[in-house]
């Protein structure tokens, strides 16, 4: 019967899944491989002009800091303050004059202050520091060298209103070299925001840049609310001040985006201008791209998909057609003949078909014809049958007639042959239990005592357990025949004994018939299993019948064995397979 197919199953849709699989797998890995180069590509790049204007960025920023760096120091060598400084009075309106025109001298610093023993003197911002704060920064950290502070958020006053500005410093001790005495710290205060508008060009494709110290401080940030604060929880902070990863791209990931960090350290003081950008933005022409190239794949494929669509029906239509016939045959038709349009190899599988369907068709009627010429045969052995059982009949009668008048042996050798008729005609099972098997063979034995004047002995040595097992029927008799007659005819004086034993293992059951005959000789034993055309070698009371049966019933496997020697006896073996009792049916 053909069994309905399901829809995954079917030949069409698998082709049409190959076809997809081979498109989108290739357009896929191209796809991938080319994003992941352009990607690679790109990053290199830009990594590399991002350095360079970093870099420039970077020297840009170096060159105001070291400017301011040398302007604090023309503040520090000018005589007129050490000396305004040195006196035991120190005029405080000469000083602020002084400080008024360094400050006036400059548009990028916005406040000088003066820490000193006689006071704190501030021009411009009026950022002044608490005095223990300020000292111990600066005369802890600072020796002669100038020290850059963070940038603090100051409120200054204009006119009438406070307002907040963001200011970084440099801080210097003030030291008249001539005399080697210090008279305080000079501190000059710069707005941050002369560094963001350094830096802000860098800043116009989206990305962030900042400014942080050494200890993730940060000291200058378009986002003003950022100053002050840290990034050492930044996942690329490890990485960027270990020194390990100096002009690498830093990638990372924060919860709603991967970014990717460039950073330069500034020459003057160690500073660090960063620069993070999404990758989003980084790759956005490439992704672009890349969505133009996914789109067209798409519908290059939905077109090829289309295409092995009408491709598969197609091909696949006549082998439907085909499968439709069979069906049809299947329910008996056979004079369906199937038959498609096409000049391909379906064309030749059509024709074996309608030829298989003819050789079915004409075997099926040959069959029919044997089948009744067996149902004729068997009706003829029938028939034949009924002279056996006549004969059992007749027997019987005569065996009652014998006890009758006395004849003992007579009716025991009556109904010896009787019990041998009975399990030779009996065609009901192929198989009979061990011991009907030995039953037979005691009967067989009753016969043969009276025809041979008891000159043998026969010895059955069998256990429980073996008896109960299935075995083809009418095995041993012939074997115990063969004993007999060879023994009788060419043994000696002495007494034939013959021995039926058996062994059971867990798979097979070996059974034994041995006998002190005279043996077999080596020609004849040699032709004993070998078939040959003589039906007298063919007869169901021959040795080779005997293996031919256990084997077409058993296997090649089982069967006889025959180990014999001149004057010391005959030994044949049977194997034969373990067979419970509910083996019974028929082989």
């Amino acid at each position: 019967m053909i069994k309905k197919i399901k829809f995954h199953k079917r030949l069409r849709f698998q082709l049409i899944l190959i076809g997809i699989i081979l498109i989108l797998i290739p357009l896929i890995v191209i796809s991938l491989l080319m994003s992941q180069t352009f990607k690679s590509f790109f990053t290199e790049k830009y990594s590399t002009v991002a350095y360079q204007s970093l870099s420039q960025t970077g020297e840009k920023i170096d060159y105001l800091l070291n400017d301011v760096e040398r302007y604090s120091t023309t503040i520090l060598s000018s005589q007129s303050l050490l000396s305004s400084l040195s006196t035991e009075e120190t005029n405080e309106t000469v000083i602020n004059d002084l400080l008024r025109s360094f400050l006036a001298a400059r548009d990028d610093i916005d406040g000088i202050s003066l820490n000193v023993n006689s006071g704190i003197y501030s021009i411009g911002t009026n950022k002044v520091l608490e005095e223990t704060n300020f000292d111990t920064l600066i005369l802890e950290k600072v020796y002669g060298k100038p020290f850059w502070l963070p940038t603090e958020k100051i409120n200054i006053r204009i006119l009438s209103g406070i307002f907040p500005r963001y200011y970084f410093s440099v801080a210097r001790r003030i030291i008249d070299y001539n005399t080697l005495k210090e008279y305080g710290t000079l501190m000059v205060d710069i707005e941050e925001v002369l560094l963001e508008q350094a830096y802000s060009n860098l800043s116009s494709d989206g990305s962030e840049v900042f400014i942080t110290n050494s200890s993730g401080l940060i000291i200058s940030h378009p986002d003003k609310n950022r100053i002050g604060t840290r990034i050492n929880q930044a996942p690329y902070y490890q990485s960027m001040f270990s020194g390990d990863s100096f002009n690498e791209a830093l990638y990372y990931e924060t919860e709603s985006e991967e970014r990717v960090a460039f950073y330069d350290q500034l020459a003057t003081n160690e500073w660090y201008l960063i620069k993070t950008i999404s990758t989003g933005t980084l790759f956005f022409e490439i992704n672009q791209t890349f969505n133009y190239f996914l789109i067209g794949g798409v519908l290059y494929g939905f077109l090829l998909i289309l295409f092995l669509f009408g491709f598969s029906i197609r091909y696949t239509e006549p082998i439907l057609k085909i499968v439709d016939d069979l069906k049809m045959v299947e329910q008996g038709d056979l004079t369906v003949r199937t038959s498609v349009d096409t000049e391909n190899e379906m064309s030749y599988l059509s024709d074996s078909i309608n030829n298989m369907i003819g050789e079915i068709e004409a075997l099926i009627e040959r069959l029919i014809k044997e089948e009744r010429l067996k149902r004729e045969v068997e009706l003829e052995a029938l028939h034949a049958q009924i002279n056996p059982h006549f004969l059992y009949n007749t027997l019987n009668t005569i065996r009652w007639m014998a006890k009758i008048q006395g004849a003992e042996s007579v009716s025991n050798a009556i109904v010896a042959l009787v019990k041998l008729l009975r399990i030779s005609i009996n065609i009901g099972s192929d198989f009979i239990p061990l011991s009907e098997e030995l039953e037979y063979i005691k009967n067989y034995i009753v016969i043969q005592k009276l025809r041979f004047n008891e000159d043998f002995t026969v010895s059955i040595e069998c256990g429980e357990p073996e008896l109960e097992l299935h075995i083809p029927k009418l095995i041993l008799q012939p074997i115990i025949e063969n004993a007999i007659l060879y023994g009788v005819e060419f043994s000696s004086p002495l007494t034939i004994k013959i021995v039926v034993s058996s062994n059971l293992d867990s798979k097979d059951l070996l059974i034994e018939v041995i006998d002190n005959g005279p043996g077999i000789e080596k020609e004849i034993v040699e032709h004993i299993f070998k078939d040959e055309n003589d039906s007298q070698k063919l007869s169901k009371a021959g040795l080779n019948n005997v293996n031919q049966r256990i084997k077409l019933f058993c296997g090649d496997r089982y069967g006889l064995s025959v180990k014999t020697e001149i004057e010391n006896g005959t030994i044949v073996s049977v194997l034969l397979p373990v067979k419970e009792p509910q083996g019974e049916n028929n082989v």
